[in-house]
């Protein structure tokens, strides 16, 4: 789509939001799932015959970034913070209502943040429609995908711009064991 995207991810160095928000910590559910993560794994076709018709000010009011640069609307740069309260002259929000990066907001989701990572995919042209099979590969690490993704996504399916520009065509949901110990295997807990 031409977005800079994951600017927001969580970043493996940051330890703290790593424990908090991606590994499964003791008495979050299964004793074998503690310091294992769940993943999330979507494919996410883009509806370029919309898309490519949207005009540039538009794009960025449905995402809520600048495109070529990628900061936040009515900021300067990629790693500027979102400010979900900045208003135009008129009091108009500069991040619209629906844009994908407000509604996707820790802000709006109860404080909660997932580790994201996105791949962008391309089949060839469906055959009979002659549309362009291209999209997103989306995979999110969380330590709960009931109290992270799933209110998440239920806000974001609820009023996304974005939703006018894309179709999910397929998801799961799959069980990260940690890491094997020495002498272990991985998954070796849950055989305890």
């Amino acid at each position: 789509m031409g977005f800079k995207d994951g600017t927001d991810d969580i970043r493996a160095e940051e330890t703290g939001a790593m424990n908090d928000f991606v590994w499964v910590q003791p008495g979050d559910g299964p004793g074998w799932m503690t310091g294992g993560t769940y993943l999330i794994a979507r494919r996410v076709k883009i509806l370029f015959d919309v898309w490519d018709t949207t005009t540039l000010e538009d794009q960025q009011r449905v995402i809520g970034r600048e495109k070529l640069t990628g900061a936040p609307l009515g900021s300067q740069g990629e790693y500027d913070p979102v400010d979900l309260q900045a208003t135009d002259p008129s009091g108009e929000l500069l991040i619209p209502a629906d844009a994908h990066i407000r509604l996707a907001n820790p802000q709006n989701n109860n404080g909660q943040r997932i580790l994201r990572r996105g791949y962008s995919y391309s089949e060839a042209v469906e055959p009979g429609s002659g549309e362009i099979d291209a999209g997103l590969f989306f995979i999110a690490f969380q330590r709960s995908p009931s109290r992270q993704f799933i209110p998440l996504q239920r806000h974001l399916a609820a009023s996304d711009a974005l939703n006018r520009h894309t179709l999910h065509t397929s998801s799961a949901i799959f069980a990260c064991p940690p890491g094997a110990q020495p002498g272990g295997f991985i998954g070796d807990a849950l055989f305890s």
